[in-house]
């Protein structure tokens, strides 16, 4: 089926499985431009399998993913190891994200200064402002965690994946961090997928919510919220 043209991702029959241990059975979602879905289950019930099987991570057992978004980075992905460059600053951490919208040459002796205005704006929006030339190995769980998370939006893909993304944040910059992550979509028209683990934080940020049992590869339910 050719995805319709609001519909960044499509997601058919899919089959997820670690090892002996089905996670899902015949999955089936649409994610469209603007749209920001929340991913909840328990610890184990395939969140992260799920967002690795949709960057291409990982390999389902069946079905498909097709992605109709065309750009440079069509998919980028927040992971909750974070991933990033324990020996660089934390400016050059978060436009290391912009790398694949430039070619070489532009970057070669250095990133446009527009570049370095729009991520030390985002920085200063996460609150990492003073920690704009710090060793990133020097920051704190926290600061780190919104780091990468402005790297991947410095990145601007049409699909943002996000692993637990504000799982070491207190809850007034879980908010601010969501609230972000909403606004993107909805600014860029792109389209964020995101697993929480608080179900109010789904019910404030997400439009659809897909909900994963753990103890039923096949009892899935995907919510429209109002």
């Amino acid at each position: 089926m050719k995805p319709q043209e609001s519909c960044l991702l499509e997601v058919r029959d899919l089959h997820l499985r670690i090892e002996d241990r089905w996670l899902a059975r015949d999955l089936s979602f649409s994610l469209s431009k603007g749209e920001f879905i929340g991913i909840i289950g328990s610890s184990g019930s395939g969140k992260t399998t799920l967002l690795r099987a949709i960057n291409g991570e990982t390999k389902a057992e069946s079905g498909s993913i097709k992605i109709g978004a065309e750009s440079k980075l069509p998919v980028g992905m927040i992971h909750q190891d974070l991933e990033l460059a324990e020996g660089s600053t934390a400016l050059n951490n978060a436009l290391s994200g912009s790398l694949l919208r430039h070619a070489w040459t532009d970057t070669l002796f250095g990133f446009p200064k527009e570049e370095k205005e729009k991520a030390i704006e985002l920085l200063e929006t996460l609150g990492l402002s003073r920690k704009v030339n710090q060793w990133t190995s020097t920051l704190s769980r926290g600061e780190r965690q919104r780091l990468a998370i402005a790297r991947t939006l410095l990145a601007e893909p049409l699909i943002l994946l996000a692993d637990e993304p504000v799982a070491s944040l207190d809850s007034d910059w879980a908010i601010k961090t969501l609230d972000l992550l909403n606004d993107f979509a909805k600014q860029k028209q792109a389209g964020v997928i995101c697993s929480l683990h608080d179900p109010k934080q789904v019910e404030e940020f997400a439009d659809k919510v897909i909900r994963i049992d753990s103890t039923n590869p096949e009892q899935w339910k995907v919510e429209e919220l109002s």
